[in-house]
């Protein structure tokens, strides 16, 4: 899809060639979806300006969250019923990949909010009234990196505890919190609890090298009363799901959402693209011992590797959508989603995460030293992806063999 902006580093020379990489996902979208995306491409450079400031900061700028408040993107999992996008993967896909173009966190964040709000799928109707009928831009964070105990009340359960990595719990106006109901019993049920931010607190303990934008701090609870039909129970789940009166309209299942984490990387192999083929069109002289060629561009090398990657680019992008419209298809037929296709989903995003890697390693080494310079855009996404690529989503170490068994029949076994 053509964008009417070019982002940071980007020349109109180039920018068609860029601009056409998120083809396979936005191809068929509606025509509400595809303005949602042109509305994502415009706030690059808006973005770009801010990333510095997110980086430092360690959560994103209030004028970032406005933006995409202003541009209709916290809605993308909202209900059409209250005022909401309610888009597929595909188009949420695309959204996030081009904000990652102007920054990682943002990107990342959006990602958690539209992956936790379809969660709420599985909760009453009723909740999801409460949630959405007075705030159609209301966001949902959570943090499932492990279960914590819960004790039964009349009416709901009493938290306390502590859940970490809750990526834009900042901005959040709810969570979901991973919980284990009767814990010290013969049979404990893990769920999920949906609680406001406002009866919550958040401790400071993100402090990282990388994608320090996403305010992933932890989240606390003291004695906060949930009521029932705000916790989900695995045990309830499959029922909920069956007996859902589907009163709005399909939404993604939560179990194919593990590949929407895939776009922010995207977005950081198409930002750092942008930045290098800028550099060496501005006549970036080559510095090596063997004196072939004045300007890096020259360089049969050079090209070798700026081709090669755009191939792992537009490869990583063609595995994005492919799970994409895998959870789509599911959406649309109301089908259930096999082991096989989940699996595949979780290994089509490691691999695209790995491209990406190679592509951005082959685009830093003929762009320089110098695109380490703290100045340079190019560190500070360098150090977001090397952080975010290492989220479990992207471990294909452990996803190849879950695959692996799926594919040669063993994994009942």
């Amino acid at each position: 899809m053509a964008n009417s902006t070019l982002g940071q580093g980007e020349t109109a020379g180039h920018s068609a060639a860029l601009n056409d990489r998120l083809d396979p996902l936005v191809f068929d979208l509606t025509a509400e979806e595809a303005q949602l995306v042109s509305a994502a491409a415009s706030l690059i450079p808006a973005l770009s300006a801010n990333a510095e400031k997110a980086d430092a900061t360690s959560r994103l700028p209030e004028d970032n969250i406005d933006a995409l408040r202003n541009a209709g993107l916290l809605r993308l999992a909202t209900p059409q019923a209250y005022g909401g996008h309610q888009v597929g993967a595909r188009a949420a896909t695309a959204i996030a990949a081009e904000l990652g173009r102007g920054c990682p966190s943002t990107s990342w964040v959006l990602v958690v909010y539209y992956s936790a709000a379809i969660a709420l799928w599985l909760y009453p109707d009723e909740v999801r009234h409460r949630v959405w009928s007075q705030d159609p831009d209301a966001t949902v964070c959570g943090s499932s990196t492990g279960a914590v105990p819960v004790r039964e009340a009349d009416g709901g359960y009493v938290l306390t505890g502590r859940w970490g990595w809750a990526s834009g719990v900042h901005h959040a106006t709810w969570a979901i919190l991973d919980v284990v109901a009767q814990a010290e019993g013969p049979a404990p049920d893990r769920g999920f609890a949906l609680v406001p931010m406002s009866e919550l607190s958040v401790e400071d303990t993100w402090h990282m090298t990388g994608m320090r934008g996403t305010g992933s701090d932890t989240i606390r609870a003291e004695e906060v009363f949930v009521p029932k039909e705000q916790v989900v129970l695995m045990s309830q789940a499959a029922a909920a799901a069956r007996d859902n009166t589907q009163t709005l309209a399909p939404v993604p299942r939560p179990q194919g959402l593990a590949g929407a984490l895939a776009a922010p990387v995207l977005g950081m192999g198409m930002a750092v693209y942008d930045h290098i083929v800028a550099k060496l069109a501005e006549g970036r002289p080559l510095a090596s011992s063997v004196k072939l060629h004045a300007r890096a561009i020259d360089a049969p090398g050079v090209q070798a590797n700026i081709a090669d990657a755009a191939l792992l680019i537009d490869s990583a992008v063609l595995h994005a959508a492919r799970s994409a419209r895998a959870v789509d298809l599911a959406t649309r037929t109301g089908a259930q989603m096999s082991p096989l296709a989940v699996a595949r989903i979780r290994i089509d995003a490691g691999i695209a995460a790995r491209h990406i890697r190679h592509a951005v390693d082959k685009l830093l080494d003929v762009g320089g030293a110098s695109r380490f310079a703290e100045s340079s855009p190019a560190q500070r996404i360098w150090r977001d992806l090397g952080t975010a690529i290492r989220n479990p989503t992207f471990i294909t170490e452990i996803d190849r063999e879950q695959y692996a068994r799926i594919l040669l029949g063993l994994n009942g076994q």
